[in-house]
């Protein structure tokens, strides 16, 4: 049976058929070792930081990075369906992406008339790189990287929120290594980019030419030898989502530039008759083990996503294993869905996490697989969220929202033990949703996450409040990551905004 899902920050529906850093040189200089290169920190996704956060005492910098979230908004009931990039930080460069071009309204927003408009035509946007500097305590920009990449579709031809994305704006995403950046383009292809003044060094094409129906999916990640490894989907140019797919493959770059590709199809069990074929979550971004050897990621049924799998792939893109996320003797179905954001995370021990979405729900599990695919544990509630890991007296921590959302609450940021037991739950007062997708910790286990009020939390471990501070209203925000530089500066997103948290300078 094809199933579909709908998500909002405010709510979710589900209908069964997401100053200068210190040791830089000097402005716009880059860190031996990028501060937030990536999607969840490193290849781990563990979002974790040997730094010590700043007290949120002040907004030290405010940039607006998608100047059409009313316009947005406006198309989805004052929802801001979208997920976007972590802010990048290395040493005293900042990069975001950065939405142009131009965002071609509905008359009247909402009713996806006259077809394409709204969420349907977000290809008629652009998106690119903008890096920005410390200077004198505010951010100046030094240069913009301007690609060809565009999101994959939101429905099949001709109708607005009947098939595919449900007006879900998938996420754009670079990473950082050696000073490049790679930013995704058109067709399935890389850019390779000069971190110091955003010059092209190259197009990376893994495939014999460039089809615009082929789609770079999920944020790229970079493990600790400078291997670069991303999806890409290709879907049927008129129904994407009614049609099977045309392939699907996880790549791997290596630092020399040379590019391979595995098909889904061998690195992922074959689906049950009439689901389609097996690919990628849309916004999936593939986790490294610690030794480089293993890459996971995870798959599902193009018409199902219940037939899905997380994936265990060799360094060499020979399959390992295939773990179904129907497990504990079939009680628990886990669902990946293409409006979540939840990517795996690899664990100290060297197991793995990864959150989905349950059935019939609002809520989801967060799986937990030991390193050879051998279903541990769960936690209720995993659903759109890379956990932050929080290593210590020998041990570990995760930590994750964990929103109810049906009844309208309670709202908590949970820390579990490493078997997923609660440890402690911070709640929030004024019973708004958590709207975070990727909390970060810092080096004495505090945590920083975003809300639907409007602030940037910092809890303390224990689940004590250590501080707030106030960025701006927020309600129907999207789900958003946090990253923390090395001096303490913390970076979040609230509304289309990039704010910069820290100490006061008065």
């Amino acid at each position: 049976m094809t199933r579909e899902f709908g998500l909002s920050c405010l709510f979710i529906c589900l209908i069964v058929a997401a100053g200068i850093a210190i040791g830089a040189a000097g402005p716009g200089a880059a860190a031996a070792k990028p501060d937030w290169p990536q999607w969840g920190r490193t290849s781990l996704h563990q979002d974790s930081t040997t730094a010590v956060g700043q007290k949120p005492q002040a907004k030290l910098a405010d940039v607006t990075y998608d100047p059409f979230v009313s316009q947005e908004k406006a198309e989805t009931y004052s929802e801001l369906l979208a997920h976007y990039q972590v802010p990048l930080v290395d040493g005293s460069l900042v990069l975001m992406e950065f939405k142009t071009g131009k965002y071609k309204s509905c008359d009247p927003p909402g009713s996806g008339q006259p077809y394409p408009c709204g969420p349907d035509a977000w290809d008629k946007e652009i998106w690119n790189e903008r890096a920005f500097t410390w200077q004198n305590g505010s951010l100046v920009e030094l240069w913009n990287f301007q690609t060809d990449w565009k999101p994959e579709p939101n429905t099949d031809k001709g109708g607005m929120n009947e098939d595919g994305l449900f007006g879900w704006e998938p996420v754009f995403h670079a990473a950082l290594w050696n000073g490049f950046l790679y930013v995704p383009g058109a067709g399935g292809t890389l850019y390779k980019v000069n971190e110091s003044d955003g010059t092209l060094v190259k197009q990376i094409n893994p495939f014999n030419r460039i089809d615009k129906h082929r789609f770079v999916s999920g944020p790229p990640t970079i493990d600790a030898h400078g291997n670069v490894y991303y999806n890409v989907i290709w879907l049927d140019p008129v129904n994407p989502y009614s049609a099977d797919i045309q392939g699907a493959w996880l790549v791997k770059v290596r630092p020399d530039d040379t590019a391979h590709k595995v098909s889904y199809a061998t690195i992922a069990p074959a689906s049950c008759n009439g689901c389609g074929s097996q690919r990628p979550g849309i916004n999936v971004s593939p986790a490294v083990s610690a030794d480089g050897k293993t890459i996971y990621t995870a798959s599902l049924a193009h018409f199902d996503p219940l037939d899905a799998y997380l994936l265990a792939v060799n360094s060499d893109l020979t399959p390992q294993w295939q773990a179904s996320l129907t497990v504990d003797n079939g009680t628990i179905e886990g669902a990946i869905v293409d409006l979540s954001s939840a990517s795996p995370v690899v664990l100290p021990d060297g197991s793995v996490l990864y959150g989905v979405l349950a059935p019939s729900s609002d809520r989801g599990y967060m799986l937990k697989f030991n390193s050879s695919g051998q279903y541990l544990a769960n936690f209720d509630f995993g659903w759109d969220d890379t956990p932050a890991i929080y290593s210590h007296d020998g041990t570990y921590s995760v930590i994750t929202k964990d929103n109810y959302y049906d009844g309208g609450g309670p709202y908590y940021i949970t820390q579990l033990d490493a078997n997923l037991n609660i440890e402690w739950q911070y709640q929030s007062v004024d019973n708004y949703e958590w709207c975070v997708n990727a909390p970060a910790v810092d080096r004495n286990g505090t945590v920083y996450a975003d809300s639907e009020d409007g602030k940037l939390f910092v809890i303390k471990q224990g689940g004590t409040l250590k501080g707030s501070l106030f960025l701006q209203s927020a309600v129907g925000a999207a789900y958003t990551p946090v990253a923390v530089g090395r001096d303490g500066k913390i970076y979040t997103e609230n509304n289309g905004d990039m704010f910069v948290v820290g100490k006061s300078a008065h």
